[in-house]
C-alpha cells in the first residue's frame, strides 16, 4: 500500500532530524518543498 514511499517519519521525528520547528515543517509541506502524506 505504501509502495513508492521511502522511510516514513512522523512530524516530530522529521522536525528533530532537520532541526526546525514543527510550524516550519508544516509550511514547507504546504508549499510543496518537501514530500508529505497524511496517514489517518
Amino acid at each position: 500500500m505504501m509502495e513508492g514511499f521511502g522511510e516514513i517519519m512522523t512530524l516530530e521525528e522529521t522536525a528533530k532530524y532537520l532541526k526546525i520547528g514543527k510550524s516550519t515543517l508544516y509550511k514547507m509541506a504546504r508549499e510543496g518543498k518537501i514530500p508529505a502524506v497524511k496517514i489517518a
